[in-house]
């Protein structure tokens, strides 16, 4: 009876401390996952583009690109075609845009602020500029590899899409808002742009 007690004892203790250990390794797996939970939200909410502030300085500056830059006469199908502005992956950007250019003129063409789907590659590829909002990275990645050597400017505020091969990154860092460029992109899609656009930037307020 004794030893019987004494087993039972053990084999409570050894399932105890097997309960315990697992229990210790689920809660620290939850602690990633709510750190990675955390980071997520930070990264998201950091974009310019989620504040009425932000978008009002990217539409800023993408309407100053649409005047200060200078695409190929081969950009358009002829001469009365417009200026395309194309809004790809989340369309924060479409109205403000709309609203900037409507009834303006750029180098003589009316301007079309359009949405384009993420399929719609070759549609895109007939826009001047191209503004890439929220997508799965494969998404971007795959957009800007159909752009390539195609006369067509992207810009983003997505985490590191310069370096992706994207054209222009909005960077927003202790309020004020820089950009990053892909001079060999812009080169390859024949843009040429001025020299001070490598120095513009922009405070938050």
């Amino acid at each position: 009876m004794v030893q019987n007690r004494k087993a039972r004892s053990g084999m409570n203790k050894h399932q105890l401390r097997f309960i315990l250990r697992n229990l210790a390794l689920a809660l620290s797996h939850l602690a990633v996952l709510l750190i990675v939970l955390g980071v997520t939200s930070v990264q998201a909410s950091a974009q310019l583009s989620d504040s009425a502030v932000g978008r009002r300085v990217m539409v800023d500056y993408i309407v100053h690109f649409a005047y200060h830059l200078q695409w190929p006469i081969e950009a358009f199908t002829g001469t009365n075609a417009p200026f395309r502005i194309c809004v790809m992956g989340g369309g924060s950007l479409h109205e403000p845009l709309g609203e900037r250019l409507r009834h303006q003129r750029i180098n003589g063409r009316m301007v079309a602020v359009e949405s384009v789907n993420q399929g719609e590659l070759m549609r895109a590829r007939s826009c001047q500029i191209v503004v890439l909002g929220e997508m799965e990275r494969s998404s971007l990645v795959k957009v800007v590899g159909a752009l390539e050597f195609f006369p067509v400017l992207t810009v983003s505020d997505a985490e590191r899409f310069a370096v992706t091969g994207g054209m222009i990154e909005f960077v927003e860092s202790g309020g004020t808002v820089a950009l990053q460029l892909n001079k060999t992109m812009l080169d390859r899609a024949e843009l040429k742009m001025g020299n001070s656009l490598f120095r513009l930037s922009r405070k938050l307020n």
